[in-house]
């Protein structure tokens, strides 16, 4: 795991808090993203590359740059949002338990950070930008695999292209769709089938599928999830360096995809306490509005 941590301890509670980050911000693979554990200051600007359809392709006239264009923009991305979650135990309590303390502390603290960024990026999925529902309005038990076809003609009549489409669902949607029929024989179930034993759905009808809980029951639009292209939604990550001197600090990155968050354990004397704060550095902004169709409940 690549790292600026020093201490052995704080990379062992790191590479413990890392999974728990990255797999809760699994529908980032849906956006288009510029990760990085590079260095950067609150308000600066990354720009991510939005991805469309390319131009039609045509008879050859002579010139093989002819018709090259693609829809493809370089968007600006502030990085003015910064989360954190401390977490703390007694100097007492580390030196007298005997299991790794921190480590579940810190992974717990590195999901709920991942949790809320996640939702702070979903505010964007709104009316405004994005227009129209895909479908009319509809509940979590109606939701099967003929409505996710529907959603599928919705993209299509919309020309979000075809390629790399995603569907992020609420978890009950989501759990409605593992009981479908289609769904469940296109599995060739057994107990050991991925939808049976980890409850997952890799692809269908075109889409990768991501679950999340997210999504508050009392969403003011009623969203309940939404299909879309990486060019709807631009999403960078970088380091925070800290200003102050602290016991350790550094970046943890997943050296798959980027994403970073940073690691700082810090002590206060008065109170005999350790802290360990896991926080992220990020900005967003909106792509392109015919990259995604919303869905709403009634």
């Amino acid at each position: 795991m690549p790292n600026t941590l020093t201490n052995l301890k704080d990379i062992r509670v790191a590479q413990t808090a890392l999974p728990a980050f990255t797999d809760e911000l699994l529908p980032f693979g849906a956006f288009s993203t510029n990760f990085s554990p590079d260095a950067a200051e609150k308000g600066d600007t990354v720009r991510v590359p939005l991805v469309g359809a390319p131009s039609k392709s045509g008879e050859f006239a002579g010139d093989y740059t002819a018709n090259s264009d693609s829809a493809v923009a370089s968007v600006p991305v502030t990085l003015n949002r910064h989360f954190f979650k401390t977490v703390h135990v007694t100097a007492r309590e580390l030196a007298e338990t005997a299991f790794g303390v921190l480590e579940p502390l810190a992974e717990a603290a590195a999901r709920q950070l991942a949790l809320d960024v996640l939702l702070d990026v979903f505010s964007v999925v709104t009316a405004a930008n994005y227009g129209a529902p895909a479908v009319p309005a509809i509940g979590p038990t109606a939701f099967d695999y003929k409505r996710v076809l529907s959603v599928r003609e919705a993209c299509g009549a919309a020309k979000m292209p075809s390629d790399r489409r995603a569907l992020i669902l609420d978890a009950g949607y989501y759990t409605n769709l593992l009981a479908d029929d289609v769904v469940a024989k296109a599995f060739n179930i057994s107990l050991s089938g991925p939808a049976v034993e980890h409850s997952r759905i890799k692809r269908l009808a075109g889409f990768e599928l991501y679950e999340t809980g997210v999504i508050a029951p009392s969403h003011a639009e009623k969203l309940v999830g939404f299909a879309v292209h990486p060019s709807a939604i631009a999403v960078a990550v970088r380091y925070l360096v800290p200003a102050a001197r602290y016991d350790e600090a550094g970046a943890v990155t997943d050296p798959a995809t980027g994403l970073t968050f940073g690691y700082l354990r810090f002590s206060d004397t008065k109170s005999n306490k350790i802290y360990v704060t896991v926080e992220c550095l990020y900005g967003f902004t909106v792509g392109r509005a015919d990259g995604l169709k919303r869905l709403v409940k009634p």
